[in-house]
């Protein structure tokens, strides 16, 4: 769609004030000047420099596919009153019909361009989103693709909420800032999406590292943390017992309940293998026994609520005779080593350390004592002793000499 061929002689000739303009946001578009700017705030960007340059843009919808597990995609919307709004789009197996009925679609079947007039004799609204548009005082509706250089065909919109819309050399404006502004989308959403995937699938501690250059395929990082260990009871039994559906169903639910409140106490999951979890709560460089004991509270409170999440499941939640769902926890602390390990072609990036094989040998215990949450010595003088009980000295399976173990005390649960 040449919307500049459509500009009238008389609005060609508008003066050099309109290039300087557009020169401008080009520059804006295409240096970043070396910082990252996340797309929340690169839409907003546009919108305050269109409507500064006389582009009588009133709100901005950009839609773009995720790779994220839970999301098929994301919306970045700025609105030139309400500010800047996300918009995640949950994934589903059966598209739905507000896709199907959407400008979005549209585009992404291959058309060039979207115009509609939300308001007057001209009027036309064909799409739900433009009723909301007219309802929200929209009077004129551009789209455009954003064509990426995978090949895909990504979507953002212009409205405007001025009596006459846009004009036809306002539309050439902002389609003479589509090859940049493409660029600097897709430039900022693929360091997004690499940063996500490399989060979802090695954790936040480890992510960043990788991306900076920081871990080497013979070096390791060592660092000290308390380490939590999880395994589900009964793996061996459901995957005997039940399908590959099933099964996987299962673990989601568990990987959801254990990992959620960890999460958010400030643990990484850096393994999740099978029925089994390894996650690390690091203790930063520099931390004084107060911050070592908050840490180590709010380690065991996560594991706490984990227990207490699993707990909570009803037979609803659960594949056919898999409830009641249930697992032993251990937290251990120590000096653990993170680092690349495998091939050159293929690596896969873990902790290991003494302390990683005692936290499992710990778990283990958890069956034979009856306590579904064991705690080391060397966690019990973190969290403090009168946050926890010992239960006497036992042997470990490759541990040379028994050692003290403990379960939670009230205290420490309620921390």
């Amino acid at each position: 769609m040449a919307l500049i061929e459509d500009i009238p002689v008389s609005l060609r000739a508008r003066g050099p004030m309109v290039a300087r303009a557009r020169g401008q946001i080009q520059a804006w578009l295409s240096d970043h000047g070396g910082h990252r700017t996340t797309l929340l705030d690169l839409i907003a960007g546009l919108g305050l420099r269109l409507t500064a340059a006389d582009v009588p843009v009133a709100r901005i919808a950009c839609a773009l596919r995720d790779y994220h597990p839970e999301f098929i995609g994301r919306q970045y919307n700025w609105h030139r009153v309400r500010g800047g709004e996300q918009v995640d789009r949950r994934y589903v197996p059966v598209v739905g019909n507000v896709y199907l009925a959407s400008p979005i679609r549209v585009i992404a079947d291959g058309a060039e361009a979207l115009r509609r007039h939300l308001a007057g004799p001209l009027a036309q609204l064909d799409f739900p989103v433009l009723e909301e548009l007219a309802a929200d005082g929209m009077t004129d509706y551009l789209a455009l693709p954003l064509l990426f250089s995978d090949g895909t065909r990504q979507f953002i919109a212009f409205a405007s909420d001025k009596p006459e819309g846009f004009r036809a050399d306002q539309l050439a404006f902002i389609e003479t800032l589509m090859p940049q502004l493409r660029q600097r989308i897709e430039i900022e959403h693929t360091r997004q999406l690499a940063d996500q995937v490399l989060e979802t699938y090695l954790g936040t501690y480890a992510a960043p590292r990788v991306v900076s250059g920081d871990v080497r395929r013979v070096r390791g990082a060592a660092i000290h943390a308390i380490v939590l260990a999880v395994d589900m009871r009964g793996f061996t039994r459901l995957t005997d017992t039940h399908n590959a559906d099933d099964v996987f169903s299962a673990l989601s639910t568990y990987y959801d309940a254990v990992s959620e409140p960890v999460i958010k106490a400030g643990g990484d999951i850096v393994k999740m293998i099978a029925d089994g979890i390894l996650a690390v709560f690091p203790i930063p460089e520099g931390s004084d026994e107060s911050d070592s004991r908050a840490l180590a509270w709010r380690a065991a409170a996560a594991v706490r609520q984990a227990a207490d999440a699993l707990a909570a499941l009803g037979p609803g939640d659960l594949p056919e005779n898999v409830w009641p769902l249930r697992a032993g926890f251990a937290l251990h602390a120590g000096e653990i080593t993170f680092g690349n390990v495998g091939s050159r072609a293929r690596l896969d990036f873990t902790l290991i350390g003494p302390a990683v094989n005692e936290a499992f040998r710990i778990e283990a215990m958890t069956k034979l004592l009856g306590q579904p949450i064991l705690v080391s010595a060397a966690y019990a003088e973190l969290a403090g002793p009168e946050n926890v009980v010992s239960l006497g000295f036992h042997g470990l399976r490759g541990v040379r000499e028994p050692k003290e173990l403990f379960m939670l005390a009230g205290a420490a649960n309620e921390a």
